[in-house]
């Protein structure tokens, strides 16, 4: 059941008064802006107009996360950090060292290879299962991309389109073809629909609903965005003095320790054209406006202090599910890089180039009941 807005309840810290008439007042009317503005927002990234936090709201804010991060992980908590483990090594994927060193290349997602031993499956059909959370292969948005004339011309170029899944293993199971060829076709659609289809979001949804917790209080998804704009919601909605229903908050990552269970995502859009991180993008998302969608969560599994380090596992992480460390400082909170470098060969900033510098925005805090 869906929980509904009580202000009774005490609550272990009090929000501060003020603006609630004025953000129901816009949550009202901005999906009205939105439908209306819909293909100016679906352009490209925009800074966001929506109403801001109030500096109140966001001290209350940080305050929470804070008292929060502080504390022991719950078992909900404590359990998705397990099954995220557990994944690595069901899938055989990449380890990735501090500062972005490659410890072990694993598996990739077209991997065909099982390593019996291990207690491993097939690569490609572990993505598999993680898109079956979100519902049958039959009837769910998996695609594989067609370049015209590529079979014939090796040199044709041009970025393709997308066929359905589903349309095309209705069509594979439906021919007479021999069971053998016509299974191997099945497959091999199966396996380009996993490199096609980005599935880092498919991957974390699996792990928290593996994990137990309730789809009614997590937005399963095959875009991060769900979900990180529902834990903004959460902390819009706990600022205003209002019961929260979902289970992950939105934190200020660069002022939020790390704890197992949480999630930590970042953008790939220009810093310089959606504004800078945390206080700028999530009272929007929180209200609807879409200033970034491009995004990835990793699942926090461990965050060591004494090491200041903090491990964390992402599925489709240079096509794999990969484990790698990121340094915190004492407090346990994402630490900033102290000299940033350019990457070698003019690469990018991300797993194995300055992997604290990358965007990473918002920390979305896990909680259950006995968390503040």
């Amino acid at each position: 059941m869906i929980r509904q807005p009580d202000r009774t309840r005490p609550h272990p810290l009090t929000p501060p008064p003020g603006r609630a008439g004025a953000m129901v007042l816009a949550a009202a009317i901005l999906p009205a802006i939105v439908a209306l503005a819909g293909p100016l927002l679906l352009a490209g990234p925009v800074r966001a107009e929506a109403p801001r936090f109030t500096t109140a709201e966001f001290g209350w804010l940080d305050r929470l996360c804070r008292m929060t991060g502080a504390a022991a992980p719950s078992p909900a908590a404590l359990a998705i950090a397990g099954t995220a483990a557990r994944e690595h090594d069901a899938f055989g994927g990449h380890v990735i060292g501090p500062g972005g060193t490659m410890i072990r290349f694993g598996a990739v997602e077209a991997d065909v290879v099982r390593d019996e031993a291990a207690g491993r499956g097939v690569p490609w059909r572990q993505v598999m299962r993680y898109w079956e959370t979100l519902g049958p292969l039959t009837e769910g948005p998996l695609q594989a991309r067609r370049i015209q004339r590529l079979t014939e011309d090796s040199g044709a170029t041009g970025a393709g389109d997308l066929v359905p899944l589903a349309d095309l293993l209705a069509r594979l199971r439906g021919t007479s073809l021999p069971e053998p060829e016509r299974d191997a076709l099945v497959q091999a659609a199966l396996r380009a629909a996993a490199v096609d289809i980005p599935w880092s979001a498919a991957f974390v949804s699996h792990v928290v609903v593996t994990a137990g917790v309730s789809r009614v209080r997590f937005q399963a998804s095959m875009a991060h965005f769900d979900f990180v704009a529902e834990a903004a919601r959460r902390s819009r909605d706990e600022a205003q003095g209002l019961s929260p229903g979902a289970f992950y908050r939105a934190c200020d990552p660069r002022a939020t320790p790390l704890r197992p269970g949480d999630l930590l995502c970042l953008h790939r859009h220009d810093p310089a054209a959606v504004g800078d991180g945390y206080a700028a993008l999530v009272p929007a998302l929180a209200m609807g406006v879409r200033p970034v969608w491009n995004l990835h969560c990793d699942v926090v599994v461990a965050a060591d202090r004494r090491r200041r380090l903090a491990t964390l596992i992402g599925g489709n992480v240079l096509q794999s599910v990969a484990r790698r460390d990121l340094r915190i400082d004492r407090r346990g909170i994402l630490a900033r890089p102290r000299h940033v470098r350019s990457c070698p060969q003019e690469g990018r900033i991300g797993p194995l180039c300055q992997p604290e510098a990358a965007p990473w925005f918002v920390v979305l805090q896990a909680t259950d009941p006995a968390d503040p």
